[in-house]
């Protein structure tokens, strides 16, 4: 028997599934509405089970046969490839979706409940309805811990034994770091899915420059110049004049556009911000990715944080989206 099921919440789409009863003759058919009106006693007596599309692999069987000239992991100087930055994403979005739809999964930390179909991964499996829990807290607590169950999938399938990976590991690390900021639901979900080590190149440098050019500058400012976590970061310039910075770094720090920075942590954000508007002025050599690299590696966790304390409004990567 076909039927279409939709949730009551989400009126975009249905999910093909087929209803099979396990013990009925064949050819016993019941109607969707019957399925989910008639009352128990009424309906076909049996064991009913809800059959989603078929899926090519499940993730363990994925992994075991993974193609890696078809899904490269890294590409370039330690940036995520755009197949797992999309897919990293999606999933986000799906377990949001899931809590959307007033349920939680509960056990996203086992490869069982992932499939692959054709190049997309999908999460299967439901583990229950968010309005039997007992408070606004326990339903929080129950979407909470559904995103650090998918944080300890990623840990396995993000190169584990790859460990000079810094970028990755402050991604992972934002799924506690954010929750520590008694942010919404929604924000969290946002700086999970906006995190700088899912955009491209180009994303973290315009998010870096959309950051400066924010009307919260100034509480952001306060933020690096007071904040513990960012005391590593004054006096961010004092290995200038040791041949540690590329030339046409030190040209824009001289250049007429600095009005002279000082030591504070909010100076690097706005230097970080004059690279990205004029590096093309200063070096015909250095693309996006190279200019990326050398502000990853100089200022190592530096953007990373400023994610932390940043209202995010929108992404401003076009291509981070699959």
């Amino acid at each position: 028997m076909e039927g279409e099921m939709f949730f009551k919440e989400d009126r975009r789409g249905g999910m093909p599934v087929t209803f099979v009863n396990m013990d009925a003759k064949a050819g016993t058919k019941l109607s969707v509405e019957e399925i989910f009106s008639e009352a128990e006693s009424d309906m076909e007596k049996g064991w009913w089970s809800l059959c989603y599309d078929k899926f090519d692999k499940t993730l363990s069987e994925w992994v075991g046969n993974f193609d890696p000239t078809k899904f490269n992991l890294i590409v370039g100087s330690n940036c995520l490839s755009d197949f797992w930055r999309g897919t990293i994403r999606d999933l986000i979005e799906a377990i949001a979706q899931i809590h959307y739809c007033g349920f939680f999964h509960g056990s996203l930390n086992r490869y069982e409940n992932y499939v692959v179909v054709g190049d997309q991964m999908k999460i299967y499996n439901i583990g229950g309805c968010l309005d039997g829990c007992s408070s606004a807290h326990a339903r929080y607590s129950k979407k909470m811990q559904d995103f650090i169950d998918f944080r300890d999938t990623l840990q396995d399938l993000l190169a584990p034994g790859f460990t000079n990976w810094p970028e990755r590991d402050t991604f992972l690390q934002c799924f506690d770091d954010a929750a520590k900021f008694n942010l919404s639901y929604k924000d969290y979900v946002e700086k999970l899915k906006n995190h700088p080590f899912l955009l491209t190149p180009r994303g973290r440098l315009k998010y870096v420059t959309s950051i400066y050019n924010d009307n919260h500058l100034f509480t952001i400012n306060q933020e690096l110049n007071n904040g513990d976590e960012f005391q590593d970061f004054y006096d961010w310039y004092e290995d200038k004049d040791k041949d540690n910075w590329a030339k046409f770094l030190c040209d824009i720090f001289e250049s007429e556009i600095s009005n002279s920075y000082d030591r504070r942590p909010s100076q690097l954000l706005r230097f970080m911000r004059n690279i990205y508007e004029h590096y093309r002025k200063y070096t015909k050599t250095k693309t996006i990715e190279n200019v990326d690299e050398i502000l990853r590696t100089h200022w190592k966790g530096f953007i990373d944080r400023v994610h932390l304390i940043n209202k995010i409004e929108a992404c401003v990567d076009e291509g981070c989206c699959s």
